[in-house]
């Protein structure tokens, strides 16, 4: 009797371990055959991101045994949490990153290398936009450049070459009655770097050498940056107002100019076509005109990957989540929930088989842009570079003596800043 009653408190006991276990297996990490959890971040400030996941989540989960569980936290400040948040086990698996934070967190360690392979749909520039040296940190969703606005009430054809813009700013209806001989027929924020870019990198300009990746090379004031500033200089002392030396204002300025039918052409992203349409101007969307030395206007090419946290604990269930949503179909859907335009191919074709105007200018300005370098290093230019453009416009310096000092600036900041690279 003693035997049997033994037996059946050893069995009591293993079943009251086996149970204990079995509970303490679940959440993401999924043990003993229990259903996985798979977190995704996306961006609070856009409600159409957290339908989308919610939309397409069902596949994934039936073909994985899987929960998708959706979270929703600002973007950047999902993208910052990182480094606290992995570590205490509280970062989620998978989120959006814009591709010029990419390469930053995969160098600090924070993003999941993911394999060559999985961007086997893309050209080289979609590989560069999550590459970091050797390895790859995400698989691009989206793409952005900058684009070309105008008046279709004040210019009836799409201008094509920067001769047409040169023509709109001598036209008297643009005349800035402010300042006598001043004219807004065409405006663009060139005391900002990222509008500026394209201008240098159209004339040979460039930031960082192979392909954005050795910040020792910094071709900022090589003959075809003189050229682009000597240009850009121009336009601020012989076209337009005053106030387009203005870093902080001349954003704006152009925006009123523009939807107050004072303009007839700006450049600006394509995040700017829902306050033109609020304005209820009557607008079109172009690639950006020619320059005058005959080349592509190459502005920065923008957009956003799907990138894993280092820290999950299912790796190759997040590999196959961006993968999944990546996809023709889903990325295409991503276009029509959240109006960004894929750079899936397949998906992509079938956005400019379309009507939207903006999305095609869009997709053939991108083809002319340049990925963003996205080594920590940029972070100088930016504050090294924002100045650049006033000092030159306002005469306070020459264009060479300009870029000759900002680059002897960046290369001693970046020298004292990153010397243990």
């Amino acid at each position: 009797m003693k035997y049997i009653k033994k037996i059946v408190s050893a069995i009591l006991i293993f079943g009251l371990v086996f149970t204990l276990a079995a509970c303490g297996s679940g959440g993401s990490s999924g043990g003993n055959g229990a259903k996985k959890t798979l977190t995704v971040s996306v961006d609070s400030a856009n409600a159409a991101y957290a339908e989308f996941v919610n939309s397409i989540k069902g596949k994934f989960e039936k073909e994985n045994n899987v929960t998708v569980k959706v979270v929703k936290k600002p973007m950047f400040d999902q993208l910052t949490a990182l480094t606290l948040d992995g570590p205490a086990g509280k970062a989620p698996d998978v989120m959006l990153a814009p591709y010029d934070r990419v390469g930053g967190l995969g160098q600090q360690g924070q993003l999941l290398e993911v394999d060559k392979s999985m961007l086997n749909f893309l050209n080289e520039k979609g590989h560069r936009q999550v590459q970091y040296g050797k390895k790859y940190y995400g698989v691009p969703l989206t793409i952005e450049a900058l684009v070309l606005y105008y008046n279709k009430d004040l210019v009836k054809k799409a201008p094509t070459t920067f001769k047409d813009l040169e023509a709109l700013a001598k036209d008297k209806r643009f005349a800035f009655s402010s300042e006598s001989g001043k004219n807004t027929g065409f405006l663009v924020k060139w005391t900002d770097f990222y509008f500026a870019y394209g201008l240098y990198a159209g004339y040979g300009g460039y930031v960082f050498g192979n392909n954005g990746a050795n910040p020792k090379d910094i071709g900022l004031n090589n003959d075809g940056s003189l050229k682009a500033l000597t240009y850009a200089t121009h336009w601020f002392q012989k076209v337009w107002p005053k106030g387009m030396q203005d870093v902080k204002a001349s954003g704006n300025f152009v925006t009123n100019q523009f939807v107050k039918g004072k303009a007839g052409a700006v450049i600006d992203g394509p995040w700017q076509a829902s306050v033109y349409k609020k304005s209820k101007i009557n607008f079109g969307v172009a690639k950006i005109p020619t320059l005058p030395n005959g080349q592509e206007y190459k502005p920065f090419a923008g957009g956003k990957a799907w990138v894993a946290s280092a820290y999950t604990k299912n790796p190759s269930l997040a590999k196959k989540w961006l993968t999944y949503a990546t996809n023709a179909t889903n990325a295409y859907k991503f276009y029509k929930d959240a109006n960004e335009i894929p750079v899936n191919p397949d998906a992509q074709a079938k956005v400019n088989n379309g009507e939207d105007e903006l999305a095609k200018a869009v997709i053939q300005q991108y083809d002319s842009s340049v990925p963003m370098p996205n080594i920590p290093e940029m972070a100088e230019v930016w504050t090294t570079m924002e100045p650049a453009m006033f000092n030159s416009a306002s005469g306070k310096k020459s264009p060479k003596q300009t870029l000759d000092d900002a680059v002897s600036s960046l290369h001693k900041t970046i020298a004292q800043k990153y010397k243990d690279k």
